[in-house]
């Protein structure tokens, strides 16, 4: 059997972790090793029986990384290095052209970063490798659709679109006995509405500005708690503004949990507030659970969500992103028809096995 490296360079099982998770356990052609960004993600591929490696990503050590990286390839019999994001897909691309060694690599786009049209750094480098990578996949059509409208060194021949997909059937059949102990341990009463977000608390999220206008509606949520699932760069300045605003009734900072599942059946309404994202998997994890989702329209998030299955906000507008939380918190039915529409459209439409008989046909495809 033909061996895959996928190379994630967090140490954080997040979005973009959970796919390549999904990804492992799912191929039927292709065995895979990972290579990780921390021992903590490591050990969530290890605790699925998935071979994994770690290593700092540190831009100091770029050259030790790389013959680190040259070694696993060669222990490992690799043809095929799917690297999953920007940081991931250069450490394949140079070990395969100081070393020589006869890997494809793939490289995984899985958001809209806004420096693509910049005169940075990451966009030169981009500009200079893109190309040269064996080929190339987007999260969404959206996706591609903006890189294709920003850069003009796309391959069309070298780049598919591969939404992300969830294991539906565990999201449906997953029973969880903490709801109660979740209520208790952070003070959530029966009678009040959750609206929860999960993922990382960085500028990207969205979540200052959703706070300040938050201050503004605080009087249409006093039967609610705002439920902030995760860490990440802007923590303690959220924590921090939400005190200084005196809104530490309505929200509640778990902080990163390895098991967010055991968080949604609590959850009424998602949100997310996103300023740029891909396809997001904490979307398609609420939607299979049946909560209906509130989200700006960003990245290919159009792609999963309507009026039917939820609710996009034009990007920026919080006073409308308020409005509609507002709205989907007081009115059950509402809120039910959301979710089972959203439920079924992503059974229908995102499962992890067509999506993996999918990328085996592109393995299969660059391999040759």
């Amino acid at each position: 059997m033909k061996r895959c490296l996928h190379i994630l360079p967090m140490n954080k099982l997040s979005g973009a972790e959970k796919m390549v998770l999904l990804i492992c356990k799912n191929l039927n052609n292709y065995q895979s090793v990972v290579l990780c960004g921390g021992d903590k993600l490591k050990k969530s591929f290890e605790d699925n029986n998935i071979n994994s490696y770690s290593l700092s990503f540190s831009k100091k050590h770029i050259l030790k990384n790389i013959k680190y990286l040259k070694n696993i390839i060669r222990d490992n019999d690799i043809k095929i290095v799917h690297a999953h994001d920007n940081n991931a897909s250069i450490h394949a691309y140079l070990v395969k052209s100081i070393y020589g060694v006869d890997i494809r690599v793939i490289s995984h786009i899985h958001s809209c970063y806004p420096w693509i049209n910049s005169n940075g750094l990451k966009s030169s480098i981009d500009k200079l490798l893109r190309p040269k990578y064996d080929y190339n996949i987007t999260c969404g059509k959206v996706v591609y659709d903006f890189y294709k409208e920003n850069t003009n060194y796309l391959n069309k021949e070298k780049i598919s679109i591969l939404s992300n997909a969830m294991d539906v059937e565990e999201i449906i059949n997953f029973k969880s006995n903490k709801r109660e102990w979740i209520a208790t341990k952070y003070n959530i009463p029966q009678n009040v509405k959750v609206i929860g977000f999960v993922g990382r608390i960085d500028e990207e999220k969205g979540l200052i500005p959703f706070i300040k206008e938050f201050n503004n509606y605080k009087e249409n949520f006093k039967d609610t708690k705002i439920l902030i699932i995760g860490s990440g760069s802007q923590e303690e300045e959220i924590k921090a503004m939400s005190k200084k605003l005196e809104l530490g009734e309505f929200f509640i900072f778990t902080g990163f949990q390895e098991n967010v599942y055991d968080f949604f059946p609590i959850i009424d309404v998602f949100f997310l507030p996103s300023l740029y994202e891909g396809l997001p998997m904490v979307i398609l994890e609420a939607m299979a659970f049946g909560i209906p989702v509130v989200a700006m329209d960003v990245g290919s998030i159009s792609e999963v969500i309507n009026s039917h299955r939820g609710r996009l906000i034009k990007p920026g507008d919080y006073r409308s992103f308020m409005e509609e939380l507002r709205n989907l918190k007081e009115d059950k039915q509402l809120r039910i028809n959301l979710g089972e529409n959203g439920r079924e459209f992503i059974k229908a439409n995102h499962n992890i096995k067509n999506y993996c008989n999918k990328i085996e046909k592109v393995y299969d495809s660059i391999s040759k």
